[in-house]
């Protein structure tokens, strides 16, 4: 992509052009090293957009639940911005991206914008170009950008760096308390949505108050507990108010600035943890490296990949030295 249609593009962005967000991202998806040169036009852009996640296990109902509620924003006016992660094969590299499938009555509409991500292997349930997309996202002008996680296990929950709401979904069938206890997600609500209520979702729905009764909320904020059916459309009101309520209470207590801290901390360490990884693939552990590391394993001793490895790492700390 040249400079010029770089620029034909920053231009079209600008005068509100879907098309241009849309190809802005795929830009950024597969050249994350060119961020900075898309960045640097908006940098007198105010806007701020509020940022919610959905994250759950695989099969919630995620997806339904995120078009149920971002047809309620739709019908209060306000524009929203739809991003959902999907997981990428390890063997095939591909991804089914479904998620326009759950959301067919709010894909058309003119003040919604999607788009479905492969994970392409990050970890956390995320994908690497998420934060960025949601940055062009502010840059456009959207109200409320709504994260859709990859279906997450025990101990993925990125999406907490990188939004101000984070709701969990769970559903009927989930485990007792102490499965529940042991899962990393269930500690980062903000709200906890338990789903299919039809499936009979008041059990899970008082074991998550009884784990909430034994926890000390520092901010004052108590998450809330609410039993949906997202097919159905029940309970979903009460989850937007529930989503309202906490967008002002972080507002009020100015909480929202430290989450946006945080949003940037993480930022910060991917990027320099990529250039990293990236100078350390090239210069020191590419493809040939291993292959002899491997081969000395194999004919000689396996225990020596240890003294192999540690002595790639001297030479680059030499090369950093000398640089």
């Amino acid at each position: 992509m040249t400079s010029y249609d770089l620029g034909t593009l920053i231009a079209n962005f600008k005068k509100k052009d879907k098309i241009a967000l849309a190809r802005l991202i795929t830009l950024i998806e597969n050249e994350p090293e060119r961020a900075h040169e898309v960045f640097k036009h908006f940098e007198s852009v105010k806007h701020e957009s509020y940022i919610i996640g959905f994250t759950g296990s695989p099969g919630v109902g995620k997806s339904t639940l995120t078009g149920a509620i971002a047809q309620k924003m739709l019908d209060e006016g306000k524009s929203v911005g739809i991003i959902s992660v999907d997981p990428t094969s390890p063997f095939s590299g591909g991804a089914f991206l479904g998620d326009r499938v759950r959301m067919t009555n709010i894909s058309l509409h003119p003040n919604v914008f999607m788009r479905s991500l492969a994970s392409r292997g990050y970890k956390g349930g995320i994908s690497r170009a998420v934060f960025d997309i949601t940055m062009l996202y502010e840059a456009f002008g959207i109200d409320i950008i709504i994260i859709e996680t990859v279906g997450v296990g025990q101990a993925e929950f990125d999406v907490y760096n990188l939004v101000y709401t984070v709701v969990v979904i769970l559903v009927p069938g989930y485990g007792d308390v102490i499965q529940m206890q042991k899962a990393g997600i269930i500690e980062i609500g903000d709200i906890y949505d338990v789903n299919k209520k039809d499936l009979g979702g008041e059990d899970i729905a008082v074991q998550i108050e009884m784990m909430l009764d034994d926890t000390i909320f520092q901010s004052g904020y108590r998450p809330p507990v609410v039993l949906t059916n997202a097919i159905k459309g029940e309970g979903v009101d009460d989850l937007l108010q529930y989503i309202w309520d906490h967008k002002e209470h972080i507002e009020l207590s100015g909480t929202i600035k430290e989450k946006q801290k945080n949003r940037f901390n993480y930022k910060i360490k991917e990027l320099v943890f990529t250039k990293v990884e990236k100078l350390i693939s090239e210069e020191v552990l590419n493809k040939k490296k291993i292959k002899e590391i491997v081969n000395d394993a194999l004919d000689n001793s396996s225990f020596r990949i240890y003294d192999n490895v540690h002595s790639l790492f001297e030479k680059l700390n030499f090369k950093i030295e000398e640089e």
